[in-house]
C-alpha cells in the first residue's frame, strides 16, 4: 500500500485530504465574506476548542450561536486567506496560515489586520475534515 494513503479503510490520500481542506478554508472565507455564518460553521468539529489572542475559548456552540443570531447583510468584517503549510497524517491534519481581515465600522472606515493562525483538522466520521483546535496570533495593523 502506497505511503500516501492515510489509513488501511479510509481510502483518502495525503493530497485528497490536503485539497480538501484548502477547498473548506475557501469555503469558510467565501462563507464569512458574504455574512452566511451557518455556511461557515460547516468548517468547525463538534469538539472545537479555539484561543484568539483576547476574549473567551472559541467552541462549536458558541459558533452556531453567532450563527443563528448573525444579522442579514454585510458582514463587517472580511478576510483573505494565505494557506502556508498543510501537513497530513492519517486522520490529523494541521494548517499554518496567515489571515487579513479588513474591518468597517458603520460610518465607512476601514481597518486593516493580519493575523497567523494555526489549526489542527481531525478526519470526521462522515469523512468531512474539519476544524477540532485553533490558536491564532496577535493582530497586527497593516496600512490601509
Amino acid at each position: 500500500m502506497s505511503r500516501a494513503v492515510l489509513s488501511k479503510n479510509s481510502g483518502f490520500t495525503r493530497q485528497d485530504a490536503e485539497r480538501q481542506i484548502r477547498a473548506a478554508l475557501v469555503r469558510w472565507t467565501e462563507a464569512a465574506n458574504r455574512g452566511d455564518w451557518k455556511t461557515a460553521l460547516e468548517v468547525w468539529a463538534p469538539d472545537l476548542v479555539g484561543w484568539a489572542p483576547a476574549g473567551a475559548d472559541d467552541s462549536y456552540a458558541r459558533e452556531a450561536d453567532g450563527a443563528t443570531k448573525s444579522k442579514p447583510g454585510p458582514p463587517a468584517e472580511t478576510y483573505e486567506l494565505k494557506i502556508e503549510e498543510v501537513l497530513v497524517d492519517r486522520t490529523m491534519a494541521v494548517v499554518r496560515d496567515i489571515w487579513t481581515m479588513t474591518s468597517r465600522s458603520p460610518e465607512g472606515a476601514t481597518r486593516r489586520e493580519r493575523f497567523r493562525s494555526f489549526e489542527v483538522w481531525r478526519l470526521q466520521a462522515d469523512g468531512q475534515w474539519r476544524i477540532a483546535r485553533w490558536i491564532d496570533g496577535p493582530l497586527t495593523p497593516l496600512s490601509n
